[in-house]
């Protein structure tokens, strides 16, 4: 076999040479310093680490030198120019980059204070924007859509859940007038005389013994910032479904479907189409007809533009004037409904003339029920607590399957067609988070780019947001509770997702005590207030304030507390300015300084951490009773699942291990490698 020439003798013996050559060059710089430990500077660490890289291929020698650096002189303070391990930057093997936290800088820290909980449940904020560009700038390109954008509008403003806001009822304008003893107006003494509150039916009130279908009336007060905005919104919503609602209260009261006739009238063609179909183009009208009528109806959806625009078209003289779909509406509906003469009697010729097809309204009535009942009016009336609500009091009303509406920027007739619907929430849900492909988001028809098109949200998550906010305001738990008609303020507090930072804002400190502590020991000061933190500064700050007074208190907590670390398992209140952490975060161990959060990333890592231990658990048990360091193994991950375990059960701000071992202090009887 041939060598080759990489791999011959003679090359493999130049490359030995070159290593003795470099060897010798490192100890020979090594033995012209020959420092003493106390004289150790970063380069010499270097030379050592490169010498033992050089000596030993597999690097593990290397790394003892490291580890020695760090966990021997740095860690007893012997180097004068120390801590040398943070100065080294050494190519290292097999090393994730990765820094626990407590080594982090103030401005990473502070970043990690900002983190909300569960943000994950608050709207993405792209979408939040442009959602609200949408909603406040663009005009609605129909009917629906400008019921959407109201809802839209009240999502964000009072934070009702979807089902609510589509149940919203007509008669919403509740007033409450404020008095003093006397019965001064309020506002005369510098408050407010009367507020708005908005009547809604408030969902999940129901107890055990009440009936889990019935609606339940509530009102919710409108902060006076959002009435004017609130008002016109609805105002306008009212007025726009009107006649839907008088059209649904006249055939609810008449059982009828087209209450406008009599049951034995005969109704021309013409007359009868828009009632049918919402259509309210009977002629060919030009395009700069159609875009008047159009742009005067979407600039303000007041159903008066129909009432002109009918009375423009009876103005024609033959059938060519007759719109397309008109003639394809009457022709389908051929043969299902008997086409009259104005006498009554039937037509019999194949051709029509339509200025004098009539139909007899009973049975157009009686085609409808049977042919098209999923057209008909949504008539069952809602059940309340303590009676019913009628169909045609709710304010969200539409012209139900309305194909005029949505084709060709169509329109439909408010005021004439009969068919009414109930908006249904899912069709609110559909418009924001694109559940149905078939059905275009309010970000597909009106995002300004290809990106925004994309968007999507969930329209709880506005709730979500709104309950976050009033608790970053300082609002009292109670009074939010109440605002969002909840029966527990648990409940409350299941939807806050402030920031650590944003909770610690809430708890005030004197301000030249805040000054003077710094902003990390005042934020240790909060948390101690809050009750959110526990450990050994906790408790000495505590004795000295029950003994000493509140300002050597704070004096001890300025001096002691200057460190407050979000560790991936809870918080630690303990000072790394000089040392680092002396477990490596491995707080678990049993460290009296750690506190337990409800954060979701803690949990998440001592549910891993848990998953993990027993494992390694499970492993070290089956392993053969002689098998070397087997009860070690055993008892290492025995003690560490039990305090994972322990950690988990803790409540939120308390000490996990209130008895455990001070880590930051060297514990008597250890003996540790400068001992010897």
């Amino acid at each position: 076999m041939r060598l080759s020439k990489s791999n011959s003798p003679l090359n493999q013996l130049r490359e030995i040479e070159a290593k003795l050559d470099r060897l010798k060059l490192l100890y020979q710089q090594l033995r012209i310093r020959r420092p003493t430990p106390w004289e150790l500077l970063a380069e010499d660490i270097h030379h050592a680490y490169e010498v033992a890289k050089a000596s030993q291929p597999s690097g593990q020698l290397a790394e003892c030198v490291l580890g020695v650096v760090k966990n021997v002189i740095d860690t007893n303070h012997i180097a004068n120019c120390g801590p040398l391990y943070p100065a080294l930057e050494l190519p290292r093997h097999n090393i994730r980059n990765k820094r626990a936290k407590f080594t982090k800088s103030k401005e990473e820290l502070r970043k990690d204070l900002a983190e909300r909980k569960s943000a994950e449940k608050l709207p993405e904020k792209r979408a939040f924007w442009e959602l609200v560009r949408i909603v406040f700038t663009e005009q609605p390109k129909n009917f629906l859509d400008m019921l959407r954008f109201a809802q839209v509008k009240v999502l964000l403003l009072c934070g009702l859940r979807i089902g609510e806001v589509c149940l919203l009822p007509a008669d919403w304008k509740r007033y409450r007038d404020y008095y003093d003893a006397s019965g001064r107006p309020a506002g005369e003494l510098g408050g407010y005389s009367r507020s708005l509150m908005l009547r809604h039916f408030a969902e999940k009130q129901q107890n055990p013994n009440s009936d889990s279908h019935a609606l339940f009336e509530a009102a919710q007060y409108v902060p006076p910032m959002f009435e004017k905005i609130l008002t016109e919104t609805l105002d306008q919503v009212e007025s726009a479904t009107r006649p839907l609602r008088y059209t649904l209260r006249r055939q609810i009261a008449e059982k009828r479907i087209l209450p406008w006739f009599n049951k034995e009238e005969l109704v021309s063609a013409v007359e009868l189409y828009t009632y049918l179909t919402g259509n309210p183009v009977l002629a060919n009208l030009s395009s700069e007809q159609f875009q008047k009528y159009s742009s005067h109806y979407r600039g303000s959806y007041d159903p008066s533009v129909f009432d002109e625009m009918r009375e423009s078209q009876f103005d024609f003289c033959d059938n060519a004037q007759f719109n397309m779909a008109f003639y394809i509406y009457f022709n389908r509906l051929k043969g299902r409904v008997t086409f009259r003469r104005a006498n009554g009697t039937e037509w019999r010729d194949s051709r029509l003339d339509w200025n004098d097809v009539f139909l007899r309204v009973d049975e157009v009535e009686a085609y409808l029920e049977s042919k098209v009942s999923t057209k008909l009016s949504d008539t069952t009336p809602l059940r309340l607590a303590d009676g019913v609500l009628p169909a045609w009091d709710l304010m969200f009303l539409m012209p139900k399957r309305a194909l005029a509406e949505g084709r060709n920027d169509g329109m439909c007739d408010v005021k004439r067609y009969y068919s009414v619907g109930r908006f249904d929430a899912s069709m609110l849900q559909q418009s924001l988070t694109g559940s149905q492909d078939s059905i275009p988001t309010l970000f597909e028809n009106y995002g300004l780019n290809d990106e925004d098109r994309h968007l999507s949200l969930n329209p709880h998550s506005f709730r979500h947001l709104q309950n976050s906010d009033l608790f970053r305001l300082g609002l009292a738990d109670t009074a939010i509770t109440k605002h969002f008609d909840r029966r527990s303020v648990v409940q409350s507090y299941e939807y806050d997702h402030r920031s650590l930072a944003e909770e610690l804002d809430q708890i005030d400190l004197p301000p030249e005590v805040e000054i003077s502590l710094g902003e990390k020991a005042a934020t240790v000061a909060r948390l101690i207030k809050s009750g959110r933190a526990n450990g050994p500064i906790v408790q000495s700050f505590r004795k000295i304030q029950e003994e000493d007074g509140e300002e050597a208190a704070f004096e001890y907590l300025k001096i002691e507390a200057d460190g407050f670390h979000s560790t991936p398992y809870g918080h630690c209140i303990n000072s790394f300015t000089v040392d680092p952490c002396p477990k490596h975060l491995e707080c678990f161990a049993g460290c009296r300084h750690l506190s337990a959060t409800n954060l979701p990333e803690n949990v998440s890592n001592l549910v891993k951490l848990e998953h993990r231990f027993e494992i390694a658990l499970t492993e070290a048990q089956a392993n053969p009773v002689n098998t070397i360091g087997r009860s070690n193994q055993i008892q290492h991950a025995t003690i560490r699942l039990e305090n994972i375990r322990k950690l988990l059960k803790t409540p939120n701000g308390a000490q996990a291990f209130p008895e455990g071992s001070d880590f930051s202090r060297r514990q008597e009887g250890l003996r540790t490698v400068m001992d010897d």
